[in-house]
């Protein structure tokens, strides 16, 4: 089954641990696509740009209704109307920039343009570049949790005894990750591939010359990646000059910012767990990383919000262009073919919240997350270190 470290170790694990053993015939891509209802692999144009729009609509919504609430109500109240505003907004911000991610995908709709024109709009309006990113996506969904050829959030091999491994492990060094994250995190990726292979650590999204990142055929799209990016800032930078730099900040770069903590927070809980094995080149396979990935939840009204981004993602990892309303409605069928080897953690709750256990969760899946390694002779699957 292949639970890896010692026989004691592997009592304590949970499910989460249980592996794919190899060879195995009963669960493929084939398996998982014939125990499948045919209609959920089905693009919808009505759906999916239905979404998109009311996305659009909701921003648009919560735009007007901080400034209403603004010249409406009393004073007092406005801090708490742009609180309200600055989260609703990043949930909006975030499920537009799935519905982009959607695209890269292939799973918008059946016609690549119509993917492509959506995906380069709607990412370079929240400064992601589209193309460079949708091509590093694809690595990461190829090589999920292979330890030197996977793409982002791959763990360090760091030793545990280390005093910057200890101090990351620790409650300061917990914070202060967890917030650079949410800061500055996913432009640090973008710049320097810091959460990729440690091989490729240094390559640029935006420079068309890394190797590590692109082929010489793709070195067009990445350009026209930075093309969307700086008509995107420089729409910034107009907005800035014509309302101020407040309004700006408060309107916009706040709840883009809060996006940018959501796509990064939440790619590193679909693929974290210490019960969770990351490979080497000799234990990986494609199904074993694809299965390897986690269904988590934020409740009903905000996993709706993401457009099942969190709660089937084990789905998404297998069938990358089933369009996200499908892969909802396949996670029970996903789920009773892979048996044990279905991962989800869907009962984290805090103050009976499961978006305040999910950030709880994110929280402890930092800390207890910091640096892996094999743990035994008998099992060469790579576990996270519990770090004292």
């Amino acid at each position: 089954m292949g639970k890896g470290g010692s026989a004691a170790a592997a009592k304590e694990r949970s499910f989460l641990a249980e592996t794919i053993p190899q060879p195995y015939d009963a669960i493929t891509k084939k398996t998982l696509r014939e125990a499948i209802p045919a209609e959920y692999f089905v693009r919808s144009y009505v759906h999916s740009i239905g979404a998109l729009v009311w996305d659009i609509t909701m921003a648009s919504m919560a735009f007007f209704a901080v400034h209403w609430a603004n010249d409406n109500l009393p004073a007092y109240v406005a801090p708490l109307a742009w609180l309200a505003y600055w989260w609703f907004q990043g949930l909006v911000f975030t499920g537009l920039w799935v519905i982009g991610h959607e695209c890269g995908h292939g799973g918008f709709t059946d016609s690549r343009m119509v993917n492509d024109t959506v995906g380069f709009v709607v990412h370079s309006a929240l400064l992601a570049p589209y193309f460079s990113w949708a091509i590093t996506h694809a690595k990461h969904h190829h090589y999920t949790n292979h330890m030197t050829m996977g793409e982002t959030w791959v763990p360090s091999t760091a030793n545990p005894e280390k005093k910057s491994v200890k101090f990351a492990a620790s409650t300061a060094g917990t914070w202060q990750r967890v917030i650079s994250i949410a800061l500055a995190g996913w432009y640090v990726y973008l710049f320097t591939n810091a959460t990729g292979a440690y091989q490729n650590k240094g390559q640029s999204h935006f420079d068309p010359r890394s190797k590590a990142l692109f082929k010489p055929k793709d070195a067009t799209l990445v350009r026209l990646s930075n093309l969307g990016m700086v008509v995107g800032l420089a729409g910034v930078v107009a907005a800035i000059s014509t309302f101020g730099l407040a309004t700006v900040v408060m309107v916009y770069l706040i709840p883009q910012m809060g996006c940018n903590f959501y796509l990064t927070s939440i790619t590193f809980m679909q693929h974290t767990h210490p019960d969770v094995p990351h490979f080497g080149s000799d234990e990986w396979t494609w199904m074993r990383g694809a299965v390897s990935t986690i269904d988590r939840t934020m409740g009903p009204f905000i996993d709706s919000k993401l457009h099942h981004i969190a709660d089937s993602h084990v789905a998404h990892h297998i069938f990358s262009d089933m369009p996200f309303y499908g892969a909802k409605k396949a996670t029970p069928y996903i789920k009773e073919h892979l048996g044990v080897y279905y991962k989800s953690v869907l009962d984290s709750e805090v103050l009976g919240s499961k978006y305040l256990g999910w950030l709880s969760d994110y929280y402890k899946m930092q800390k207890a997350s910091v640096s892996c390694g094999q743990t035994s002779s008998e099992n060469t699957f790579f576990w996270f270190h519990q770090v004292q």
